[in-house]
């Protein structure tokens, strides 16, 4: 049996324990041995030229085979990574998709087209772009800390809340309040949903939005597998928006993908085949 761990912040443990108790109770069935490890319970170190994690009053003398990271904690997921365990999603997966600047950076520079963004916004009073403007905090998920601001005073509102550096602001959509998600597990497109809200710009079913099953055009299809290609997502929710031509415009990458809009849609047992790639990604 593979010893590993599934790694949850406490709040989102407690949002999510469904979910992530049937990743423990299923993985025998893959060979894999899952323990629940919450983030709060552990600290991180180095003592005498080696790396150390410490759960309580113990260290562990090893590092399981590997984790399931739902907690998007880069910096554990390093430090587990540099002791020897296998992490997924990786580290430089987990840093990148929850820092929408670095998300934008790395996905903006391979060509693919998104609305108007700016981030590092030490001048950030001469964007340049007309009101109403988008603003998000760079750690946000969920739809938590993003905002719709119609004029300078409230973007200035914003800026003196969470700090210039931990923003970024953007055009609004010309179609606010519809997104499309593509859960995509290694280099394979699970499945898609739309979701959509009639109240609110946001389009996240946890913020009372709806979500239906969703086909890819061939064109959008390409789009995604070319995302797909940059770097190795494990599994990941990659989402979109809609232009005024009804293209997509690449929006953003959640690293720990909620699947409440994917289990409401299709008849997929994603912990089934997510133990089943991890097993096969173990092994090979």
């Amino acid at each position: 049996m593979i010893k590993g761990i599934i790694l949850y912040e406490r709040e989102d443990y407690e949002k999510n324990q469904w979910f992530a108790n049937r990743f423990i109770e299923e993985g025998p069935k893959h060979g894999l041995e899952l323990q629940l490890i919450l983030t709060d319970q552990l600290a991180l170190g180095s003592e005498g030229g080696r790396l150390f994690i410490q759960q309580g009053k113990e260290k562990w003398e090893s590092v399981p085979d590997f984790a399931i990271n739902r907690s998007r904690n880069s910096r554990l997921a390093l430090q587990l990574e540099w002791m020897g365990c296998k992490v997924f999603n990786s580290s430089a997966v987990t840093d990148i998709c929850n820092d929408k600047a670095k998300t934008h950076q790395l996905i903006n520079a391979h060509g693919i087209r998104s609305v108007k963004t700016l981030y590092g916004l030490s001048d950030w009073e001469n964007h340049g772009m007309e009101y109403p403007l988008i603003v998000k905090t760079l750690a946000g998920h969920g739809g938590s800390e993003v905002h719709k601001v119609d004029n300078k005073e409230q973007l200035a509102e914003y800026v003196d809340q969470y700090g210039v550096e931990q923003i970024l602001i953007q055009e609004m959509c010309l179609n606010p309040g519809t997104d499309i998600r593509a859960f995509c597990m290694g280099g394979e497109i699970v499945a898609c949903v739309k979701r959509q809200s009639t109240e609110s710009f946001k389009s996240n079913y946890s913020l009372g939005g709806r979500a239906d099953a969703y086909s890819l055009s061939s064109k959008e299809r390409r789009l995604v597998m070319s995302i797909l290609s940059i770097m190795k997502f494990d599994f990941v929710g990659i989402d979109f928006l809609i232009d005024e031509k009804g293209e997509l415009l690449f929006n953003e990458i959640e690293d720990a993908v909620g699947t409440r809009t994917l289990y409401q849609n299709y008849d997929i047992d994603i912990v089934q085949k997510y133990l089943d790639y991890i097993r096969n990604n173990l092994v090979t």
